[in-house]
């Protein structure tokens, strides 16, 4: 994305371009003294820094538009044999800020369009449901209070065809920036093959070096490392490579980069919706049922959902984005279930038991764990409160467990899929467990 200069830009990314050669996203650098970006997704610009007057604060990834004096210029170096500067850096001294409200202009390609473009190069794509499992990933889904962000997979070859797996691969990454195919604060799409792969993505995801990070998994690897969970199966059937274009689509990456820039609200309310159909969609996709190796993770419903949101260019989370969320899921879920009778082994490799599970983050916890998901229990269901802060849990705790322990137990605890985190992992409670419909029409008999 760095070598961009007339496109392909996101619209958004075109009107911030346009609105000032002084407009961008703060990052500081220094004390009082910010750089900016022109893009979300890119690193700020190195050659301007911005000084800050006492009275103008700015709060880090924010969109402003700066009014700046004349630059002073840093000589970092001169020419050999030259009183000429080779390098050099502008320094703005800052009058004042202006805070900017995020243009969104709508994609050249519109939802249908988007789809049929990320499998142009796979004829009977659809019939497999390759556009939505390809979408899901691409645009992935941000950090909720229910975990990280993103978007995983595993890939399954069911057509016979030579590289198929690999061929899935080359189409899913000629339209990636090559930032988005490395290590990356915002984003990163990941392909594991190996246990060396998933052990140094686990480590960024739970350490929060990156903030969404979807993944294919295009073979198995040893359980024992503690696989991050899947959402959607992605299958190759019916389809077919024939590479059409070899070349990047400029219009995927504007809506993706588009998606990738919306982040839905996901009220109270749309919380317990999702916690309420967490039972059937465990129900709906247990191992067994389809003798699959690793369970979908009960998360999925709430990932799908918000990608739909990107998908569909909706700030919020609602019912309609929920229900449809719910459709694709059986959708996809029910097309591998249906195919497990003639193929049951992922990307070629051999398949683990049945009896395996892999949780959200990690399976080992770690010592004050339970101290900590004890504490927020007693005060949700014992004491009445409707999440427990942080502080409460220092004071309880402060005899036992150190505050940087507490937040290591925390983060644990919100990879694991046991509690619920918001206002910027300050407030938490349990997940509530709801019963399958299976297990309560067990119960009326």
């Amino acid at each position: 994305m760095k070598g961009r200069t007339i496109g392909p830009w996101a619209g958004f990314e075109r009107e911030v371009l346009a609105a000032s050669e002084h407009a961008g996203w703060v990052r500081y650098v220094g004390r009082r003294q910010v750089q900016l970006r022109k893009s979300p997704f890119l690193p700020p610009d190195p050659t301007r820094t911005y000084v800050l007057p006492e009275d103008v604060v700015l709060d880090e990834e924010e969109l402003v538009e700066l009014i700046v004096e004349r630059p002073l210029y840093d000589v970092r170096s001169l020419a050999r044999g030259s009183a000429l500067a080779d390098d050099y850096e502008k320094v703005y001294d800052v009058q004042s800020a202006r805070v900017l409200s995020l243009p969104m202009p709508r994609p050249y390609l519109d939802t249908d369009d988007f789809l049929h473009r990320v499998i142009m190069n796979w004829k009977d794509g659809d019939e497999d449901h390759l556009d939505k499992s390809i979408a899901l990933q691409l645009l992935s889904c941000p950090r909720t209070a229910m975990g990280p962000g993103g978007i995983g997979s595993q890939s399954f070859d069911l057509s016979g065809a030579s590289k198929a797996l690999d061929d899935l691969r080359r189409s899913i990454e000629v339209n990636l920036p090559l930032e988005f195919t490395r290590p990356h604060p915002r984003y990163e799409m990941d392909f594991l093959s190996t246990p060396a792969d998933l052990t140094s993505l686990r480590k960024r995801v739970v350490s929060g070096e990156v903030e969404e990070a979807s993944y294919n998994y295009l073979k198995m690897v040893d359980p024992s490392h503690h696989p991050l969970p899947q959402h959607v199966p992605t299958i190759i059937y019916n389809a077919s490579y024939r590479p059409v274009s070899r070349d990047p689509d400029p219009d995927v990456l504007e809506f993706q980069l588009y998606g990738l820039a919306l982040r839905p609200v996901v009220s109270e309310p749309m919380l317990v919706q999702i916690e309420k159909m967490m039972g059937s969609i465990l129900e709906e996709s247990d191992p067994s049922l389809a003798g699959y190796n690793i369970s979908f993770d009960q998360d999925a419903l709430a990932k799908i959902a918000m990608a739909l949101c990107r998908l569909y260019r909706r700030d919020r989370l609602d019912e309609d984005m929920l229900s449809q969320s719910r459709q694709w899921f059986r959708e996809l879920y029910r097309f591998f279930a249906d195919l497990r009778i003639n193929y049951v082994r992922p990307g070629g490799s051999s398949r683990v038991g049945d009896e395996y599970r892999a949780p959200y983050g990690h399976e080992r916890q770690g010592p004050h764990d339970m101290e900590v998901l004890r504490e927020i229990h007693r005060g949700v269901n014992e004491v009445g409160l409707d999440y427990v802060s942080f502080t409460g849990l220092k004071k309880a705790l402060r005899r036992k467990v150190t505050a940087d322990e507490i937040r290591d137990s925390i983060t644990r605890l919100v990879q694991g899929g046991a509690i619920i985190s918001k206002e910027n992992d300050n407030l938490f409670r349990p997940v509530r467990r709801y019963e399958t419909r299976l297990a309560d029409r067990k119960a009326e008999l």
